[in-house]
């Protein structure tokens, strides 16, 4: 039931599955390279956090992301403003990253992965608005929310 229920969603949210398996294969990709910081491309990274920090940050996130996505439509009181502040974390997330990266500019111009991270906080900030109206409708909706008395 959960299965359908994604494959149905997936392409309305493909922007939002995107941008939680960015957010998980960042946080694996420095599980299995922690020293991916000390390369000089890189450094900018751990002058703005540890490897430590960018690793929980981009799991939990992403995990909790693709939980959303997965719950989305069971509960939407519950999923869609769960998506709407992972979304609006990401967008910090993400211009963390596109800010690691221009510490990381040459005379030559920046890397071309800031503008990657820049077009995925691009995505969050649009994903924020739309989940926030998914939100909004869902509790509408249901007359209740995750915190209320009723």
């Amino acid at each position: 039931m959960i299965f359908l229920r994604v494959r149905e969603k997936m392409p309305l949210r493909i922007a939002e599955w995107l941008c939680g398996a960015a957010m998980i294969l960042l946080g694996l990709y420095l599980v299995i390279w922690p020293a991916a910081f000390e390369r000089a491309g890189l450094s900018g990274f751990a002058a703005i956090a540890p490897v430590g920090i960018w690793v929980g940050a981009s799991l939990i996130l992403g995990a909790a992301r693709v939980g959303a996505l997965v719950l989305n439509g069971h509960r939407p009181s519950i999923s869609a403003p769960l998506r709407c502040l992972v979304a609006i974390l990401g967008i910090g997330l993400f211009s963390s990253i596109a800010a690691g990266y221009a510490m990381a500019t040459t005379p030559q111009g920046p890397p071309m992965a800031m503008i990657f991270a820049l077009v995925l906080m691009t995505g969050d900030i649009f994903n924020s608005a739309r989940a926030g109206m998914d939100s909004y409708h869902a509790i509408r909706r249901s007359g209740t929310w995750i915190g209320s008395l009723r």
